[in-house]
C-alpha cells in the first residue's frame, strides 16, 4: 500500500541539506517529489566521497525517491516551466536565495496557487536583520545559536558539530509543519511556513537555556558539559561502555563491587565519590572517578561488564563508533540499513525512515536522480508536447541527462 502521503506533489526549489532533507522524508511517505535543479545542479551533488559521475555521498542519501527536472532558470522558457511546476503543486520547498527572480518567492507562488503550501527555509529566519539569508552556511547558525559552545576541550576554543544538524532540524521541523499545513489546508487554504537552522537550534538548547535562567547548582549534563572533558567510555579490555549506577540500591552497589572484583576500591582515596557518584557522562563526577571504574573494567570484556552491570541493576551499553552501531544486532533487526540499486553505481546502503506505519509503510522507490534525468517526464505530465520538450533541449533551455 502506499505511504500516508501518496497523491501529494513536491516541488522542491532547494539544495543543500535542509530542504532537499525535508523533501526526502515527504517522498519515503510517498509523496511524489519532483527536483528541480539549475543548469550546474545541486550544489550539494559533489559532496562527500564522490561515488561515481556527479554523485557525492552526501547527495546519493538525502535525494532518493525524487526526479530531477534541470532548466536554464537564464531563459525565459526555463522561468515558465518552473512556475508551471509550482502553480499546480500542493508543498513547494524554496530556499531563500535559490532564486532571486520575483515570481519564484513563496508570496508568488502562494498568489498564483492558493492551495500551495510553501516551506520556506531561510539560515536565521524570514525576518530581522539576516531576514531570508540563505541557508548555506550551517557553521553560522551553530555559532550564533551558541550550539557548538558545549564541544572540544575546556580551555580551548569551540568546534563545529560534525553534522549539519540544524539543517537536518530544519528538515524535521519542516516536515512536520507542512503536514499540519496540509491538515489545516481544507479550512485556510494554503500558506507559507518559515523554517531556519538558526532558530532550529536555539529551540533545541532550550532545555539548557531553562537550566541556566536560575540554577541552585550549576552542575548538570546540560550545564557542566561546558567543563567536563569528552566522553570516549569508560574503556574494558576490549572495547568501552557507557553506563550510569543511578538507579541502583545500596546492596546492589555492593553486589556489583564484589563482581567486578573491586574489593580494593574502600581503601581508594576516591572512594567517597565512586560510592555516591551513579558514573557515566552524565553525573556529577564521572570524568574525575573514571579511572576507579577504569581499572575494574580493564580485567573484563565489554560484554562481561555490561552483563555484570545489568545483573546488579546498572545501565549499560557498549561505546559504539559509527561502524559498530550500524552493524549492532539492534540496528539490524528493527531494519535500519537497507540497500538500493543505483544504475551506474550499484548498490548504495540507505538508512530507512525511522519511522512505521501499520496501514501506509513508507519506502524508498527511487535512488538519487542525474541531473536533469525525469525532466522530460515530469514536463510531459505538466502538459508539454513532446515536441516542445525537445525544442527546449536542444536550445538549451533544458540540461542534464
Amino acid at each position: 500500500m502506499a505511504g500516508p502521503l501518496f497523491g501529494y506533489r513536491v516541488v522542491e526549489l532547494a539544495e543543500g541539506v535542509g530542504g532537499p532533507y525535508s523533501a526526502m522524508l515527504m517522498g519515503d511517505a510517498g509523496a511524489d517529489v519532483v527536483k528541480v535543479e539549475r543548469a550546474e545542479g545541486d550544489r550539494a551533488r559533489g559532496w562527500g566521497s564522490k561515488t561515481a559521475g556527479d554523485f557525492g555521498a552526501t547527495f546519493l542519501v538525502t535525494n532518493r525517491n525524487k526526479r530531477s527536472v534541470a532548466v536554464n532558470l537564464g531563459t525565459p522558457e526555463g522561468l515558465a516551466a518552473v512556475k508551471k511546476l509550482t502553480d499546480s503543486a500542493d508543498i513547494v520547498i524554496v530556499d531563500a536565495g535559490w532564486s532571486d527572480h520575483p515570481d519564484l518567492q513563496p508570496d508568488a507562488i502562494i498568489a498564483r496557487n492558493g492551495q500551495a503550501v510553501v516551506l520556506n527555509i531561510s539560515e536565521f529566519g524570514h525576518e530581522g536583520p539576516l531576514g531570508d539569508y540563505p541557508p548555506y552556511g550551517e557553521l553560522g547558525a551553530q555559532m550564533a545559536s551558541e550550539a557548538i559552545m558545549s564541544l572540544g576541550v575546556p580551555g580551548q576554543p569551540p568546534v563545529r558539530i560534525g553534522v549539519d544538524i540544524g539543517s537536518m532540524y530544519a528538515g524535521i521541523y519542516g516536515l512536520s509543519a507542512t503536514c499540519a499545513a496540509l491538515i489545516a489546508r481544507d479550512r485556510v487554504g494554503g500558506q507559507r511556513i518559515d523554517v531556519s537552522p538558526f532558530g532550529c537550534l536555539v529551540a533545541m538548547r532550550s532545555t539548557l537555556w531553562a537550566a541556566q535562567s536560575n540554577p541552585d547548582e550549576w552542575w548538570g549534563f546540560h550545564l557542566d558539559s561546558y567543563l567536563k572533558p569528552p566522553d570516549n567510555g569508560y574503556h574494558t579490555k576490549d572495547g568501552a561502555v557507557s553506563f550510569t549506577l543511578g538507579r541502583m540500591t545500596r546492596e546492589q552497589r555492593d553486589e556489583l563491587y564484589k563482581d567486578y572484583d573491586m574489593e580494593w576500591v574502600k581503601d581508594d582515596p576516591m572512594f567517597d565519590l565512586v560510592d555516591t557518584d551513579p558514573g557515566g557522562s552524565g553525573s556529577r563526577y564521572g570524568w574525575k572517578v573514571r579511572p576507579v571504574w577504569e581499572k575494574a573494567f580493564a580485567k573484563f570484556t565489554t560484554a562481561e561488564v555490561i552483563e555484570i552491570g545489568r545483573r546488579h541493576g546498572a545501565t549499560t551499553f557498549e561505546k559504539n563508533d559509527y561502524a559498530q552501531m550500524i552493524n549492532s544486532p539492534q540496528v539490524q533487526h528493527i531494519g535500519m540499513v537497507t540497500s538500493v540499486e543505483h544504475p551506474g553505481i550499484g548498490p548504495v546502503q540507505q538508512l530507512v525512515p525511522p519511522w512505521d506505519f501499520s496501514d501506509t509503510p513508507a519506502e524508498i522507490r527511487l535512488p538519487a536522480p542525474r541531473l536533469g534525468e525525469h525532466t522530460a517526464e515530469v514536463l510531459t505530465e505538466a502538459g508539454y508536447a513532446a515536441s516542445e520538450v525537445a525544442s527546449l533541449k536542444s536550445s538549451g533551455v533544458l540540461v542534464g541527462a
